[in-house]
């Protein structure tokens, strides 16, 4: 349990990869399982005992509040910090976080389905006295993320191949891919730059002179809505159809699920699909492996989409 302890969401893109799902609503806001994606970071850092999250903001920050503070838990407060202009992955922490008596803090991306196993990774943070702590997995084969590498004492070397200073060879080092998920020391905010990437301008110089960045690799389904619509379309497939488990998420046996104020049209067929609030399915309607968000009409015969509440049909290949 992470007791007392504060965390933030990253939040504040552009989500240009997912146009044109990203004009109407920010990724963290988009519904996965008729919940915001951002939910799924509160209600995993809640139910780890976490008491206070910030979230930065840019696109479309009030649909992003709208949307997120209604689901989030109780035992959680909620505040948000605006980004007029991106301050990126480094400036954005740096802004939203100012220590307190020394504190570690949990950093996650708001569009991940992801429950890490937060209490293994802070013990080892603490234990190294690390000044991060990465939380990573095995990198896909053929995948094209860049790679984290790591000693066998969990301790990262380098970074996107950076720096070289660090160590000469990669002889002994495995690969594994950044999570987007980090606890970092008090200590590391003065080494955040204004702006800017948190890799490029913190963690490759805390790695030139030496300072220890540790890791935690960690085997949970990991799913990124904000890459492409197919990345989207797959988070929402992988809740209902049972292959990642979430508390108070319940797909149907048919791999369905439905808000109870959702409208279901007579002989409509639904199979590995998500319909959001007062959504309405046109009777006779099939539909396939389709994402309907709140408000939203759909109809007719429907594979691979996503049916947004301002009537786009976005077809997401296969």
């Amino acid at each position: 349990m992470l007791e007392r302890m504060r965390a933030m969401l990253v939040a504040a893109g552009l989500g240009t990869r997912l146009d044109p799902l990203t004009r109407e609503l920010p990724k963290p806001a988009m519904p996965v399982g008729n919940r915001p994606i951002a939910w799924y970071a509160c209600d995993h850092l809640a139910r780890n005992g976490v008491s206070e999250i910030v979230v930065n903001t840019h696109h479309l920050a009030a649909e992003l509040r709208s949307a997120l503070e209604p689901h989030c838990p109780d035992s959680v407060r909620l505040s948000f910090v605006h980004e007029p202009v991106i301050l990126g992955t480094g400036g954005g922490v740096r802004n939203a976080w100012q220590p307190v008596d020394g504190e570690d803090i949990v950093v996650m991306n708001a569009k991940l389905l992801f429950a890490p196993d937060l209490g293994r990774a802070l013990e080892a943070h603490r234990q190294s006295e690390a000044i991060a702590t990465m939380i990573v997995r095995p990198l896909p084969a053929g995948s094209g993320f860049s790679a984290v590498e790591i000693d066998a004492q969990d301790r990262v070397r380098r970074i996107r191949g950076l720096p070289r200073s660090a160590s000469p060879s990669s002889s002994g080092l495995s690969p594994r891919m950044w999570t987007s998920v980090q606890i970092l020391s008090a200590r590391a905010h003065r080494d955040l730059p204004e702006s800017g990437d948190i890799i490029e301008q913190a963690y490759w110089r805390w790695l030139e002179r030496g300072e220890l960045v540790a890791s935690v690799t960690e085997h949970a389904p990991w799913h990124d809505v904000g890459v492409t619509p197919r990345d989207y379309l797959q988070a929402n497939l992988a809740l209902a159809s049972g292959s990642v488990r979430w508390p108070g998420i319940a797909p149907d046996a048919r791999g369905v699920i439905a808000d109870a104020h959702a409208e279901l049209g007579t002989g409509s067929r639904l199979a590995l699909s998500c319909v959001g609030e007062q959504a309405v399915i046109a009777n006779g309607a099939s539909l396939t492996r389709v994402v309907v968000w709140p408000g939203a009409h759909a109809g007719g015969e429907l594979e691979d989409a996503v049916v947004t509440t301002a009537g786009r049909v976005v077809a997401v290949g296969r």
